[in-house]
């Protein structure tokens, strides 16, 4: 086989992975192609291209799904390699077929590889006949609901409805009864259509309180296949994972060698070259199950890449060109922890519902040997509706998962999203979790303490004494900056007034300066949340000085991004940043998935606020269904004049590839339905009246 060298290769995808992608071709001497739809005619990968080309509307199926269209492109700039990202064209093997009949390479495995494995069906046989343990269940394809039933039936529930082609949690339904079954049949159908233009769907028993655990794989052409260690990937919403970690600190390494002889076997059996990866259900007792294979680059790649040190796109890029693997098995050594966590545009107080629209402001932490950011926005950024929902990668690294965990608690709260509501306090929230924190992990992780989804956590005590300290550096920073600018606008006018003495100017000064650090030295009553706490407290030059339960503290801030972070340290030894938001006389004070309500008083102050009513009203309304989220509206389930129960499915909005089911919180009878199916709804359009 003949090595070659690229010079030129186009991107087939979007946001955060095209910029990836574009990283280590660049560090290769590879100039890269992107391609982007309407949507994406600002977007960062488009600026960081060393070519863009227009690919079509952005609904996908008009654009980053359209392989016509991209071969087009591919032929007209040159490149002589495709490398698709993951998501879109990554596994559909009419995408290499396609390419290769202009002579243009595609970055991954073969399209007759990608037919048997990435088609879940084919690939559970193949791991049959390599001999890797499979999942019990009907690998046919399911022609209907009533056949749904009757299979679900024969292998008992709870099962797993999935589609048979794609991943990402697409197409992917729990079912535990027969009542259930219709609806998950329909949904997981239309959601593996418009996904991945393939509606088939296979049951298998479902493995309750399993962990998910991969392993990564890079081949070459010349059969060597080498494993990059394993990723525990347990911590998911709605089937999609949204933490990742390596190695697993669940599985034994004599469980890690089995899992690795088996993938080795697959990939032989199907002649597997270039990254993929290996999934597997693994049970309380360590004992594994063969899920599918990806046959792409996932996108939690960046933690294997931390312990190995390896460039996974890099070794995908060489494998295509027809280089030799430059490391065997003996050669990889898994160093340290590394964790990643998925910043997404998505509402986790509202079932996770995806969100769009534009980021006002974004600021993340910076980058070092031990913290990674791989995103691909920036402030202006549009989060459209038309895509995955995720925003960004924070990938850390420590020397064990100890450290990795610390560093992620830190590097998540420098990380700052305005405009889009996004869940990275409910990342900080799990990663604060004791049980997060002791590895009690399974994939039913969150519907288990996150029930009703994620709306912020008890502030404890030692952070009560931390938000108190905040709130009063803040607030009393604010005043000194006021009346420093009343001292200053005092002495301008009095160097202005040449009647008076020099005497009188400078006590005029001395007597406003005296006013301002008074001020300062008063008793405060804090509000944290409706909780009120007396505290004496002095401010000057910049730093406060309080005492709290009898204990004197010292607390110096520093303010970055146009004071919406602000870093304190306490005593000199606990240094934290805190999220700040001013509104009138109220501070809203965010760390670690804690959230607190904050107005500082002085005491006669605070006794006449007890005093006043509060007029303030949610208004829930009680006469309407909104829609949660904005989308299509594909489906209603109700007619006007339906008796609704709890629970019942009322319509459902696809968002971001995703159908979202919106079900009936109470009974109800629906009087008016002023939408149509096919129509685009925004958050908070009504789509039920009732009665």
């Amino acid at each position: 086989m003949i090595e070659k060298k690229y010079s030129k290769i186009l991107i087939a995808n979007r946001g955060e992975i095209a910029c990836r992608i574009i990283r280590t071709a660049h560090k290769m001497g590879i100039s890269c192609v992107c391609i982007y739809s309407d949507a994406d005619v600002n977007s960062v990968h488009v600026r960081q291209a060393d070519e863009s080309r227009y690919i079509g509307p952005s609904p996908s199926c008009l654009s980053y799904l359209n392989i016509e269209k991209i071969c087009e492109v591919a032929v007209e700039t040159g490149a002589e390699a495709v490398h698709p990202g993951y998501g879109f064209l990554a596994e559909n093997p009419d995408f290499p077929r396609a390419l290769q009949k202009h002579n243009i390479d595609f970055i991954g495995p073969s399209a007759e590889t990608i037919e048997v494995t990435a088609n879940k069906i084919t690939a559970k046989e193949a791991a049959r006949k390599a001999g890797v343990n499979v999942v019990p269940g009907y690998m046919g394809k399911i022609s209907d609901a009533a056949h749904a039933a009757q299979v679900a039936k024969e292998v008992g529930f709870p099962v797993m409805l999935k589609a048979a082609s794609g991943g990402g949690g697409k197409g992917m339904r729990i079912v535990n009864s027969k009542k259930e079954i219709e609806l998950a049949f329909t949904s997981a159908t239309n959601e593996a259509e418009k996904s991945f233009k393939d509606g088939s769907i296979f049951i298998e028993k479902y493995i309750e309180l399993p962990r998910h655990i991969e392993i990564q794989i890079i081949a070459d052409k010349y059969g060597n296949i080498v494993c990059l260690g394993e990723r525990e990937c347990s911590i998911q919403r709605n089937n999609q994972k949204i933490i990742e970690e390596t190695p697993s600190p669940f599985i034994s390494e004599e469980v890690r060698q089995k899992m690795y002889v088996q993938c080795v076997s697959l990939a032989k059996q199907v002649g597997y070259f270039s990254a993929g990866t290996v999934e597997f259900v693994v049970d309380k007792d360590q004992n594994f199950y063969f899920l599918e294979v990806n046959t792409r680059l996932q996108v939690e790649h960046p933690v294997t890449e931390f312990i190995t040190g390896i460039d996974i796109v890099e070794e995908m890029i060489r494998t295509s060109c027809g280089e030799k693997l430059r490391f065997n098995q003996d050669d990889i050594k898994l160093t340290g922890s590394a964790i990643e966590s998925r910043i997404c545009a998505e509402d986790p107080s509202k079932k996770f519902f995806p969100s769009s629209g534009r980021i006002k402001y974004y600021d993340k932490p910076g980058e070092n040997d031990y913290v990674r950011i791989d995103d691909g926005v920036a402030a202006g950024s549009e989060i459209s509706m038309f895509y995955d929902s995720m925003i960004a990668k924070v990938i850390t690294y420590g020397k064990d998962r100890v450290e990795a965990i610390s560093r992620m608690q830190k590097a998540l709260s420098e990380c700052y999203i305005e405009g889009v509501t996004n869940n990275i306090e409910f990342l900080e929230s799990i990663f604060h979790h004791p049980n997060f924190i002791a590895a009690k992990l399974h994939t039913r992780f969150i519907p288990d303490h996150y029930p009703s989804g994620f709306h912020g956590d008890f502030v404890t005590e030692e952070y009560i004494k931390i938000f108190i300290f905040t709130a009063l550096y803040v607030h009393l920073e604010n005043e000194e900056r006021y009346h420093h600018k009343a001292v200053n606008e005092t002495s301008q006018v009095s160097f202005q007034c040449v009647t008076l003495e020099s005497s009188k100017k400078e006590g005029a000064s001395v007597s406003a300066t005296r006013m301002a650090g008074d001020r300062a030295r008063d008793l405060f009553i804090v509000n944290i949340n409706d909780n009120e706490y007396s505290v004496n407290a002095k401010y000057q030059d910049n730093i406060l000085i309080t005492v709290y339960n009898h204990n004197k503290y010292s607390v110096i801030g520093k303010w970055k991004s146009s004071y919406r972070l602000l870093y304190i340290t306490i005593n000199d030894d606990t240094n934290i940043a805190l999220k700040i938001e001013r509104q009138g006389s109220k501070y809203f004070i965010r760390h670690a998935g804690m959230k607190a309500e904050c107005c500082i008083f002085k005491p006669h102050v605070a006794e006449l606020s007890r005093l006043m009513l509060n007029n303030e009203t949610e208004g829930i309304s009680a006469d309407a269904v909104k829609s949660p989220i904005s989308g299509l509206l594909v489906k209603l389930h109700v007619n006007v004049g339906d008796q609704v129960e709890i629970g019942q499915p009322l319509f459902v909005v696809e968002a971001m590839k995703m159908e979202n089911i919106i079900c009936a919180e109470a009974a109800m009878v629906i009087k008016n339905i002023p939408v149509q199916e096919g129509k685009n709804v925004q958050i908070g359009d009504v789509v039920c009246f009732l009665k």
